[in-house]
């Protein structure tokens, strides 16, 4: 009776596990004009059982999952150059879904679109200035101004690691040439930006460092006339005390 009843009990236990996995998902993946899509990526998560199934879509755009445990899985689906996806199937014995999905093309940034890493990088760049490795940071900051044209702003802070760098440098000729790059960074800035006071300010202290005075009081003046009751021209006309003019 024993045996009869280990028999049952295994023979349940199977029926069981087989309700669980007799599942499948399936599907094809085109653009928006009707192509299949070749190499896109399916990912199915259920965190209810903790399972992760993987399929990649044949060169007619297909997919298959089989063995898919009964629950709600949610997939993603990707593929180079296209939007991701996101969604829900509910697989069961009885329900065995056929996904039929379309990607849009993802066009790629804009011309001059700051790029997606740029908070990143901006910070890495600041760690680097910030333990005084100055040459890396000078470098990082080039880098994140070649690939983000519109981004201004890094000419300023360029400016300044060119200045704080200066500071540092004990040769005479090294300082005067870390000093010019300085001037340089925010002439470029003001280029694009004439109404910017803080790089107006810091190249009047860059030319105060380098020694040319008249060119530091015309950019100290020039923030002054620009708003003479602002916090920008106290503090211009500060360094024109400084500079005794």
């Amino acid at each position: 009776m024993r045996r009869i009843l280990t028999s049952l009990l295994v023979l349940a236990l199977a029926a069981a596990a087989s309700a669980q996995t007799a599942g499948r998902i399936t599907g094809i993946i085109k653009d928006a004009d009707g192509k299949p899509i070749k190499g896109a990526t399916v990912r199915a998560t259920n965190d209810a059982v903790n399972a992760k199934i993987t399929s990649t879509t044949d060169d007619k755009g297909r997919f298959a999952m089989i063995g898919v445990r009964t629950g709600r899985w949610m997939l993603v689906v990707e593929a180079p150059n296209f939007y991701p996806l996101q969604g829900s199937a509910d697989v069961s014995s009885s329900n065995m879904p056929f996904l039929p999905l379309t990607l849009q093309r993802d066009p790629g940034p804009m011309p001059g679109a700051l790029a997606k890493t740029i908070g990143d990088d901006i910070g890495a760049a600041e760690a680097l200035r910030k333990a005084g490795k100055y040459d890396e940071a000078i470098a990082a900051y080039q880098s994140i101004q070649s690939k983000n044209a519109r981004l201004t702003t890094v000419s300023l802070m360029l400016g300044t690691l060119y200045r704080e760098k200066a500071g540092q440098e004990k040769d005479p000729a090294a300082k005067q040439a870390l000093l010019a790059k300085a001037v340089a960074a925010y002439t470029d800035m003001l280029k694009n930006d004439d109404t910017n006071v803080r790089a107006r300010i810091e190249l009047g202290v860059t030319q105060m460092a380098a020694g040319n005075m008249d060119a530091a009081a015309k950019s100290f003046h020039d923030v002054i006339s620009a708003n003479p009751k602002s916090t920008a021209a106290a503090e211009a006309s500060a360094h024109l005390q400084e500079i005794g003019n």
